[in-house]
């Protein structure tokens, strides 16, 4: 087939998709509302889940966690490992990590004149900690955050200081287990209470120097675990490989986020099987919806395709050009349907979506204090969304394309 065959097949199917313009416009907005409204979901999700990660990963768990193999499934002090010049060499080094603190963690009882509760004692380097987690950032007023100098010093959870009804001067008594297998035992000044907004951390958490630790539990520089924070969430899981393949210990134990907080990835899997059937939805909307227009263009012009059969034109031809007809309706409707849900996606990433209201449940179930979220519009959303869209648009319209190009010209010509 000849260029101009084909350029001429071009123009007349522009002609033909404004012969009725009310309904090319109708299915021109049914794409482009479709084709916003899943860039817009996608990129609001997105956001959304960034977000959460990023604000679950700063409080105290950081996006990578080294500790002995066992640690993460029996959270027992014996699970203990020391650093090796390789490990800290590679942490050093590694451009994509941002920061990283050791830390030495141990359950244990905490008792006040008052009254005995459970608790998980942390120790951690105060400086280090500072450019990994954000704990020091929800200490409440009246008390401060641990210094490098600090000892026989614990900063505290709001409702483990309640339960305790100890504050800020008030000493707490610690019982645990030391490493070598004695009673480790110490009385600490409370300097500090937090809230979290996470209700685990709240009720539960105590932290202390690290040294101190070290001391109280007889550690003998071994520590329980190494938290990572990285420049970008997103480089986890390639972060996370590239340790276990140079640390390659099989005594350690490389755990992400992902593996952290699993309740965080099973809410990220369910709202993506959502967010999948939503798209699913509004696909077929727009697929059906173009499918309509080209049908009742084909009607309409049962006739005109009659005459063009009985003077000489292929049916192939005819089919080539209802197609492209379809095409052109789905390529403005995306452009529309592009240009809309990239402007409300940064709209949204300017002001984001206020959740402050649903703050306490979020932090209760999932241990984040998230209060607003951004919209994060990537390239890769715009492109698949308006791949998918054309395909399945262009797809559904072969059926009555392929019913213009079987037509018999007689009867089509004497059809009313």
């Amino acid at each position: 087939m000849s260029y101009k065959k084909l350029y001429i097949e071009f123009i007349l199917a522009w002609r033909n998709v404004w012969k009725n313009k009310r309904r090319t416009v109708l299915t021109l907005l049914t794409i482009m509302v479709g084709c916003a409204m899943v860039i817009f979901m996608k990129a609001l999700i997105r956001g959304t889940f960034s977000h959460m990660i990023e604000d679950a990963a700063s409080v105290n768990n950081g996006h990578i966690q080294i500790h002995e193999k066992g640690y993460w499934d029996n959270m027992g002090i014996d699970y203990a490992f020391k650093p090796t010049p390789t490990m800290i060499a590679k942490l050093a080094s590694d451009e994509s990590i941002q920061a990283y603190a050791q830390r030495v963690i141990a359950a244990g009882l905490a008792s006040s004149e008052s009254d005995t509760e459970s608790a998980m004692i942390q120790g951690v380097d105060p400086v280090q900690e500072q450019n990994v987690t954000s704990l020091q950032k929800y200490v409440l007023k009246g008390g401060r955050y641990l210094k490098p100098d600090d000892r026989e010093k614990i900063i505290i959870g709001e409702t483990l200081a309640k339960n305790l009804g100890v504050k800020v001067g008030d000493s707490v008594s610690l019982l645990s287990q030391g490493f070598d297998g004695s009673v480790a035992a110490a009385n600490l000044a409370v300097v500090g209470l937090f809230r979290s907004g996470n209700v685990e951390y709240d009720g539960y958490l105590i932290v202390m120097p690290i040294e101190q630790a070290k001391e109280t539990f007889t550690m003998m520089n071994y520590i329980t675990a190494i938290v990572i924070r990285l420049k970008d969430g997103a480089m986890m899981e390639s972060v996370r490989s590239d340790l276990r393949r140079s640390i390659g210990s099989r005594n350690i134990e490389i755990m992400g986020w992902d593996d952290l907080m699993p309740d965080m990835v099973q809410l990220i899997n369910i709202k993506q099987i959502q967010n999948y059937i939503f798209e699913f939805i509004l696909f077929m909307i727009v697929a059906f919806g173009v499918m309509n227009t080209i049908q009742m263009s084909v009607y309409e012009r049962i006739r005109e395709f009659g005459i063009m059969l009985a003077i000489g034109t292929r049916p192939e031809q005819i089919r080539r050009m209802v197609q492209i007809e379809s095409f052109y309706i789905a390529v403005l409707g995306v452009i529309l349907g592009i240009a809309l849900g990239a402007a409300l996606s940064m709209y949204f990433s300017i002001h984001p979506i206020d959740y402050s209201r649903f703050s306490g449940q979020i932090g209760s179930t999932f241990g984040m204090s998230v209060n607003t979220v951004p919209a994060k519009l990537e390239i890769s959303n715009i492109l698949w969304t308006s791949i998918i869209l054309l395909i399945v648009a262009v797809l559904f319209t072969i059926a009555p394309a392929r019913r213009a190009s079987m037509l018999k010209p007689i009867e089509a010509i004497r059809k009313l």
